[in-house]
């Protein structure tokens, strides 16, 4: 009875003190609560990265923009915030060059426009877009502008993720409430299935909505490989420090696991993966459709650091037999060697310049009418 006495006594005293520790965490380092405070401390982000990503959206989303956090606006299909590194909107005298993709594609897209005012340089992203975010932005986008040259970024960190459908999937420490289609193939044909919105005025409607909020988890639950309702939904346990580090901790875990099925650093590609296929896909479909457009479509194959060229290799094969042009990072950017690479895996500034001149050679080497360069 006295070892059963001392055992309960110990268990207690560890418990009060994890509680007076997660306390103390949540007093001592606060997250700001505004959501418009772009730059908290990193111990205070250290301790949030675990919050679910419900508890995320509810800090960062507000009623109006200007109260909201500024992120909440990128990424959406409609009424999108495109940004031009060279040339004007509307600027029909010069020929204009889209760049679709993550944030290494819109600092391509501005070293581009630094190197050449001889065309309208367009850069159409979304923080952490996956290739099928991509591909939906480029079909949206051309609805409403043509481009005479079209570049779709993929990158050997997205492949895995082509199967998701939003910013609250793809990845979990930074959450983007931006919606995209979920792309599979039937009998051979790449079809697609719409999410319940994908705009800014959608996403609070649904938000604020909780019937709406709760079809729309229903429908990632169903379309979404990446949706995790341990993950996604916000409960009490949302307020202790604790709870969301384990909560971190687990999302690493179940996403490593998800993506190995798809990708492996010794091996590469998972060819036989519904993701591959969806990519290879894509990639056809986007030529097809930029040919039909009368647009010079190019791939932009971001190898990411510490990936290899695994996912050049991937695509080496489909774009010789397809002919469709393209641009590996490797080429220029080692992705083995981190010199060239930023803490946070973009590449440094004069690496940039080096991919936008490749860039730019490919585009004046295949233009159907020679431009004058300024």
């Amino acid at each position: 009875m006295k070892e059963e006495k001392r055992l309960i006594i110990t268990v207690l005293w560890i418990s009060g003190y994890l509680l007076l520790i997660d306390l103390g965490i949540n007093v001592i380092i606060p997250y700001p609560k505004d959501p418009r405070n772009v730059s908290p401390s990193t111990i205070s982000q250290f301790f949030e990265y675990g919050r679910s990503v419900e508890g995320k959206l509810s800090r960062m989303t507000r009623k109006t923009q200007e109260e909201s956090a500024p992120i909440l606006s990128t990424g959406w299909l409609r009424d999108p915030r495109v940004r031009y590194f060279s040339g004007v909107p509307d600027d029909t005298s010069k020929p204009t060059i889209t760049v679709y993709g993550m944030s290494h594609s819109v600092q391509l897209a501005e070293a581009m426009g630094k190197l050449d005012s001889s065309f309208v340089v367009r850069s159409f992203g979304a923080p952490g877009a996956v290739p099928s975010w991509s591909y939906a932005a480029y079909l949206s986008d051309k609805k409403q502008h043509h481009s005479d040259v079209v570049v779709l970024a993929i990158s050997t960190y997205g492949v895995p993720l082509i199967c998701t459908t939003s910013g609250t999937t793809n990845h979990f420490d930074d959450v983007w409430p931006y919606t995209y289609p979920r792309f599979l193939l039937k009998n051979g044909t790449l079809e697609s299935v719409s999410p319940p919105f994908d705009s800014l005025i959608g996403y609070r409607e649904y938000f604020y909505d909780p019937v709406k909020w709760r079809a729309y988890k229903e429908w990632l639950n169903i379309h979404d490989k990446y949706y995790d309702p341990l993950l996604f939904r916000r409960t009490i346990l949302d307020q202790s420090s604790i709870v969301r580090m384990l909560r971190r901790a687990y999302a690493y875990s179940s996403q490593r696991t998800k993506k190995a099925e798809v990708y492996d650093e010794r091996n590469g590609f998972n060819v036989n993966s519904e993701e591959v296929k969806i990519l290879l896909s894509i990639i056809k479909n986007f030529s097809d459709d930029a040919q039909r457009d009368n647009s010079l479509p190019i791939i932009y194959i971001v190898n990411n650091l510490f990936m290899g060229d695994h996912l050049y290799r991937l695509l080496e094969q489909t774009l010789a037999a397809e002919k469709i042009l393209s641009l590996s990072s490797h080429e220029i950017c080692p992705p083995d060697d981190p010199r060239i690479y930023l803490p946070d895996t973009h590449f440094i500034p004069s690496k940039n310049l080096e991919l936008a001149k490749a860039m730019m050679k490919i585009v004046r080497d295949n233009m159907k009418a020679p431009i004058k360069q300024n």
